[in-house]
């Protein structure tokens, strides 16, 4: 697996501090992030049911010994279908999600087993806009969704904005532009952050010209797996966060990327 080594989120040469972390961790096709203080950890996402184990190997290598919380932004496969072994290895943890409701046909079938299994979950909290988490001097606000439109999965992502200190980190989810044009008209989006996990893995239905022009991130990390049978990342959106003047990373290419909270320093993975 590569690694990332060097970069630095502002472009000068700055020691790495032993602040709180956000890692990007590398899952192949889908999603996983981990927000880490010490030895206390935040999981965004888990990755498809194949990566669940790299998923549990990695917390344990990077020194997570109590997990606080596990939030699903949604539950398509590649962001939540790791659900059932994480739960296994922390069968505790709260797990917070939106609660969108789905019907029972819902597909594919690894969704509606999540589903499921969510509502028979007694540590399940409900997640909705407004609301906000304060954890080891971290604030994670729920920006979307505010209410059920529709079935569609993406539409009801969780969008979160993690806040220390002055480093602030938009976490997309796989919202669309859909889901961006309302924030937009909300005005619930930032005017400038520091870091984007951009939307849906960079495909061409989210990071809109005006979303990007509005948040205008310093850096932009794409979740992706090399050569994907969807296309993605689209070249439109590459092109579009460029121009904004966007660092762009990708974990297919950079594999596993940790940003230390407190001094915005992209660092190297400890193994």
């Amino acid at each position: 697996m590569k690694y990332l080594w060097g970069w630095l989120l502002f472009f000068m040469i700055a020691p790495v501090a032993a602040g709180p972390q956000l890692v990007v961790l590398d899952v192949g096709e889908g999603q996983s992030l981990l927000v880490q203080q010490g030895d206390r950890g935040i999981l965004i996402d888990t990755g498809h049911p194949g990566k669940a184990r790299h998923v549990l190997d990695r917390l344990s290598a990077l020194g997570v010994a109590h997990l606080d919380y596990l939030m699903l932004t949604h539950l398509h496969p590649d962001h939540a279908g790791g659900y059932f072994r994480l739960r296994e290895a922390w069968p505790e943890t709260p797990v917070l999600y939106s609660g969108q409701p789905l019907p029972a046909d819902v597909q594919p079938d690894l969704t509606r087993w999540v589903n499921d299994a969510l509502g028979q979950d007694p540590n399940r909290r409900i997640l909705t806009a407004g609301d906000t988490l304060q954890w080891q001097g971290i604030t994670l606000e729920v920006l979307w969704p505010e209410k059920f439109m529709n079935r569609n999965l993406n539409e009801h992502s969780l969008v979160l904005l993690l806040s220390h200190g002055e480093t602030r980190v938009l976490i997309m989810g796989d919202a669309n532009q859909t889901v961006e044009q309302a924030l937009l008209r909300q005005k619930r989006l930032p005017e400038s952050i520091d870091v984007l996990v951009v939307g849906h893995h960079g495909a061409a239905d989210a990071s809109s010209k005006a979303f990007i022009d509005r948040v205008h991130p310093k850096l932009a990390i794409i979740s992706v797996n090399s050569n994907n049978i969807r296309g993605y990342p689209s070249a439109e959106v590459l092109r579009r966060l460029e121009k904004a003047g966007a660092k762009l990373l990708r974990t297919d290419r950079q594999g596993e990327i940790s940003l230390d909270l407190e001094t915005g320093v992209l660092s190297p993975d400890s193994r």
